[in-house]
């Protein structure tokens, strides 16, 4: 038997600290349905396919936002940059509806779903498959629009933290006594 193997299966905080070592970019998921903006904080989104673009999303069913994707079947992925941890903070609880808006600037493109104009880069996607698993739905959406805004680098979060990039050059170490981690 392999000494590495788990004889268990793993505790919801096993996995949990696990997944922490992971970084993550930070993008605000938005949709719009029946006239109302919905938006949240997720770093659970990455490209699925280039041919045709397509994104992935994971959303916990239990928020607005599932409901607005389900229901509409329209999100755009606002990848935010490394100075707007206050627009993470505001679409992850510090402010709900439509107060989460007030404090940018946001538009609309193909798909009606808001845009936030000065992030990194915006996808406007169109569902075109949902997929339920436990306490979330996973949401294909091929992209119909990208909006680049302002330059800069990406939000992270890693290790229950908000991070941000640290510029490397071609295979050399990272040096000694710099601090990665924080804003």
């Amino acid at each position: 038997m392999d000494k590495h193997a788990a004889s268990q299966p793993i505790s919801l905080d096993q996995f949990k600290l696990g997944m922490r070592s992971l970084a993550g970019a930070v993008c605000v998921i938005t949709s719009a349905h029946s006239g109302h903006r919905y938006g949240m904080t997720a770093t659970a989104v990455c490209s699925a396919t280039a041919e045709p673009p397509t994104v992935l999303i994971c959303v916990n069913k239990s928020t607005a936002t599932h409901g607005a994707i389900a229901k509409g079947g329209v999100f755009c992925v606002n990848a935010l940059r490394a100075e707007d941890w206050d627009v993470s903070t505001l679409f992850s609880g510090a402010q709900t509806g439509e107060a989460r808006f007030r404090s940018r600037d946001w538009t609309r493109l193909a798909t009606g779903s808001p845009v936030l104009i000065d992030a990194l880069v915006s996808f406007d996607c169109r569902v075109v498959k949902k997929m339920a698993h436990g306490t979330h739905s996973i949401f294909l959406g091929q992209v119909e629009q990208v909006l680049f805004g302002k330059k800069g680098r990406p939000l992270l979060y890693a290790d229950g933290q908000y991070a941000k990039l640290a510029a490397l050059s071609h295979g050399e170490p990272l040096p000694e006594g710099l601090d990665y981690w924080g804003i």
